[in-house]
């Protein structure tokens, strides 16, 4: 097994990739949801501003795009922050498949 920093580049965009896709997704469901006041910052009222504008345009599809033209960085942010625990099997290693 392997941590974050032991992956390779390429694996390491991957997986930060398919964790924003999942965060974002988590966000636009409203299952997750950003305090400002306690963070110091204004994530929500972004996150907020951007899932209005795709509402508005009539595109709710494409909140995903409107958060990240506003918010990528702190959602890549988050994505690499919650990585930093996980374990990642090496090629060699055989899948273990829990039923």
């Amino acid at each position: 097994m392997r941590q974050f920093d032991e992956l390779n580049q390429t694996e390491q965009a991957d997986v930060v990739d398919r964790e924003m896709v999942s965060l974002l997704e988590t966000i636009t469901e409203g299952a997750i949801r950003f305090n400002d006041g306690l963070n110091g910052d204004d994530l929500q009222a972004r996150i907020d501003t951007a899932q209005a504008r795709a509402e508005e345009m009539r595109t709710p599809w494409f909140a995903h795009e409107c958060i990240l033209d506003t918010c990528r960085e702190d959602i890549e942010a988050l994505a690499r922050g919650s990585l930093q625990d996980c374990l990642f099997a090496s090629p060699d290693e055989p899948r273990v498949v829990i039923v």
